[in-house]
C-alpha cells in the first residue's frame, strides 16, 4: 500500500532514469536511506535537477511503495558550500552511506554525524578529525564498532602504557608493541574519546577504521578512496616537480 512521507534530507547519489527522470538516493532524518524516482526531472528547466544534488539539506516528500518510492516534491532548506578541495572528501562520505545503510532503517544518529561532517568541511576544519570522527561514528550507528576502552577478553580497562590489536567487532585484545597491526592503549582510549589532538592516535584511527570499514565492505573498494589517492599522489609529484627558488649570485 501506497504511502505519503515527507522528512528532513541529503542527495547522496542521482543519476539518469529512462528518458526524462532521475533515480535519486537519499539519506533522511526519520527513514534513513531511501530510493525514489524524480519523474521528469531533467525535463523541467532543470529546476528539479538542480536542487537534487549532494551536500543541500533538503526537505523531501515521496509516495512510498515498494523498495523504490516516487519523489512528490522537494525544498532546499540549506547549502553546505564545501570548498573545491574536500569535495571529494563529501562524496567518499555518500559512498559510505550508500554502500554501508540498508534501506527503510532510521539511523538519526548516523544522519546527525553526516550532517555534522559536512558543517566541519565546510567550515574548513582539518579533514582527517572529521573523517575519523565520521566512520567511528558511522560504524558505531551501525552496531560494528567495538568498545575501544576496554579488553575484549577480559572486560578489563585499556592500559594505556600497553599494546593491543582492535579486531573487528569484537574489540581490543593484548599485544606486543611490534605485533602486525599493534596499537597503544593510550591511542585507542583517545579514539574512544574521538581526541585527535595527538598524531600518532589520527594514524593508529585511520589503520584501525579503514581496516573495520573494509570488513563490512567486503572485496569491493570504493571508487572515492580510489580517487582520493590518485589526487594525493598527483599532489605530491606536483610538489616536487615545481622548481626551487635560486636566488642571485
Amino acid at each position: 500500500m501506497a504511502e505519503n512521507l515527507s522528512a528532513e534530507g541529503y542527495v547522496l547519489h542521482a543519476r539518469s532514469y529512462r528518458e526524462t527522470s532521475l533515480l535519486v538516493e537519499i539519506v533522511t532524518l526519520e527513514h534513513g536511506r531511501e530510493g525514489v524516482v524524480a519523474r521528469g526531472a531533467r525535463s523541467r528547466r532543470g529546476e528539479a535537477a538542480a536542487r537534487l544534488q549532494p551536500f543541500r539539506r533538503l526537505h523531501l516528500g515521496w509516495r512510498a511503495q515498494g523498495d523504490l518510492g516516487t519523489l512528490t516534491g522537494v525544498e532546499e532548506l540549506d547549502c553546505h558550500r564545501l570548498p573545491p578541495a574536500v569535495v571529494g572528501v563529501g562524496l567518499y562520505l555518500n559512498e559510505l552511506l550508500m554502500r554501508l545503510l540498508p534501506r527503510h532503517q532510521e539511523v538519526p544518529d548516523i544522519y546527525e554525524a553526516y550532517a555534522a561532517a559536512l558543517r566541519s568541511l565546510t567550515a574548513e576544519l582539518p579533514v582527517e578529525p572529521v573523517l575519523r570522527s565520521f566512520e567511528l561514528r558511522l560504524l558505531a550507528g551501525l552496531g560494528y564498532a567495538p568498545a575501544l576502552d576496554r579488553e575484549a577478553d577480559t572486560g578489563a580497562d585499556l592500559d594505556p602504557a600497553r599494546y593491543y590489536r582492535l579486531l573487528p567487532e569484537h574489540g581490543p585484545v593484548a599485544a606486543t608493541s611490534g605485533a602486525t597491526g599493534a596499537v597503544s592503549g593510550a591511542a585507542l582510549l583517545a579514539m574512544a574519546r574521538e581526541d585527535w589532538s595527538d598524531p600518532e592516535t589520527l594514524a593508529a584511527a585511520k589503520r584501525v577504521l579503514r581496516s573495520a570499514l573494509e570488513a563490512q565492505l567486503g572485496p569491493r573498494g570504493l571508487r572515492t578512496r580510489s580517487l582520493l589517492g590518485g589526487l594525493a599522489r598527483y599532489r605530491r609529484m606536483a610538489e616536487n616537480e615545481r622548481p626551487t627558488d635560486r636566488s642571485d649570485d
